[in-house]
């Protein structure tokens, strides 16, 4: 996103990755810019296109004299039989190799490092864009829908709220007869989901769902100072809560900010939502250059992203994790320069609390010590100071407005006029969450009354 951003840089064999030809020769927007529609593309999406195949010993890498072999599965992640080990990623397998070979190695782009046929798989990539990017124009509308980072969820929560796992978690199907979250949920007192403590996930394996939750651990419970300061904005916090309570599925966006390496310290200033279904994948390109281009209008840069979790606790799952592991890769920079990555889980309808406030956390993932490179990168939570804005700006009154526009034939939008809890209907429930966001200007009611006539005809 960022205009002077540069490329990360990458190993392969025994010199420096090459780029894919994709990315030869380009101009640093054109770079930033792949910062991001890169980013959504997975190994599964190029299989449901029929440009990758499922089956044994397809993907290697060599590196340094050495070379490794792995299957393609069905469901686009990685299986490595020598050590039986399961990878989400190309770059989680490619890292771990490499530090096998290399200990000191810090990080690298998989899709450059493992090839898919002998064929590095950027070019496969490439492939993908150009099926699926012909030329376009980057002109805003309000009818575009826009595809997300969350790509890389594998569309696994586009139907439901809440995923049906080993947890007993309820789910939420997508049809005619559905109304609202309090007609297809209710409220309960056992199969609540558990998060589980990072020490007891131990090294990777087959067996782990990808859905479990981990709990955040604190800087000061382990001794560690938080490697960067982090500040946001009331109109972005404000932003991300709305989007995040409209519906009963789970919703995701970018975050736009701005990042000062001489103070280390993060500045959120404004949230982009991802008008999409997870799986709509037909307007990626468009829609992430057209992201991109409003935060450059914004002199901002991409400086995260955030997700919601609309029924159950804001903890990362495993797959939330080595997302979350990958953008932090993709977004630190080169050389000595440093770029961090910032994900925000909002979890607006926990079904096991009554409270109004949705809970937000902002989590960071630090990486797994060399010494165990097989492990989960550990989930830290962030704290952060909100500093409140002046007034409601015009982006955030527009955002809302398409957001609701976006949702308002869909099977999942939440009906506001029925009840959360007990005598709190989802509407007080949705104002009093969002109260707490509001800029110093909003003190005589009339933005509550502007929410209500856009939720409620």
């Amino acid at each position: 996103m960022d205009p002077e951003e540069p490329s990360s840089p990458v190993e392969d064999e025994e010199s420096e990755d090459e780029e894919s030809s994709e990315d030869d020769d380009q101009s640093p927007k054109k770079r930033s810019r792949h910062t991001i529609t890169g980013r959504g593309v997975t190994m599964a999406m190029l299989m449901s296109d029929d440009i990758m195949e499922a089956g044994e010993g397809l993907l290697s890498i060599a590196y340094l004299g050495k070379k490794f072999l792995a299957d393609l599965l069905p469901n686009g992640t990685i299986y490595w039989p020598e050590q039986k080990m399961q990878f989400n990623s190309p770059s989680a397998w490619a890292i771990y190799c490499k530090k096998l070979v290399n200990p000191s190695k810090k990080s690298g782009c998989g899709w450059a490092s493992v090839k898919y046929k002998g064929k590095k798989l950027d070019s496969y990539k490439s492939t993908w864009f150009r099926k699926h990017r012909p030329v376009h124009s980057t002109t805003s509308s309000t009818t575009t829908k826009t595809t997300s980072v969350a790509d890389q969820e594998e569309e696994e929560n586009e139907l439901a709220s809440a995923r049906k796992g080993s947890e007993g978690e309820t789910q939420a199907h997508r049809n005619e007869s559905f109304q609202s979250l309090s007609s297809s949920f209710s409220r309960k007192t056992d199969g609540k989901r558990i998060s589980v403590k990072h020490i007891s996930l131990g090294k990777r394996n087959l067996s782990h769902n990808q859905n479990t939750l981990v709990e955040c651990t604190t800087f000061a419970a382990q001794g560690r100072i938080q490697p960067f300061t982090i500040s946001m904005t009331t109109n972005c916090l404000l932003l991300m809560d709305f989007h995040s309570h409209l519906t009963t599925s789970e919703v995701v966006g970018y975050l736009g900010g701005r990042w000062d390496p001489l103070t280390q310290h993060m500045t959120v200033q404004q949230a982009f939502p991802c008008k999409c279904r997870l799986s709509d994948k037909e307007m990626a390109g468009k829609i992430e250059d057209e992201i991109r281009l409003n935060m450059d209008r914004r002199a901002l840069t991409l400086v995260g992203w955030y997700h919601s979790h609309p029924t159950y606790q804001a903890d990362p799952s495993l797959r939330d994790i080595d997302s979350q592991m990958d953008y932090q890769l993709q977004l630190k920079g080169a050389g000595n320069a440093y770029n961090p990555c910032l994900g925000v889980i909002v979890a607006p309808y926990d079904l096991h609390h009554s409270r109004k406030d949705s809970t937000m956390l902002a989590f960071w993932v630090a990486p797994p010590p060399e010494s165990k490179p097989c492990d989960y990168g550990m989930p830290m939570s962030m704290s952060y100071t909100i500093s409140q804005d002046t007034f409601i700006t015009q982006d955030v009154l527009t955002e809302m407005k398409w957001l609701t526009d976006f949702y308002s034939e869909e099977p999942d939008l939440i009906n506001f006029k029925d009840q959360w809890h007990q005598s709190t209907s989802f509407m007080d429930k949705l104002k009093g969450s969002l109260a707490k966001k509001f800029p110093k200007d909003q003190t005589d009611g009339r933005f509550l009354e502007y929410i209500h006539n856009l939720l409620i005809h």
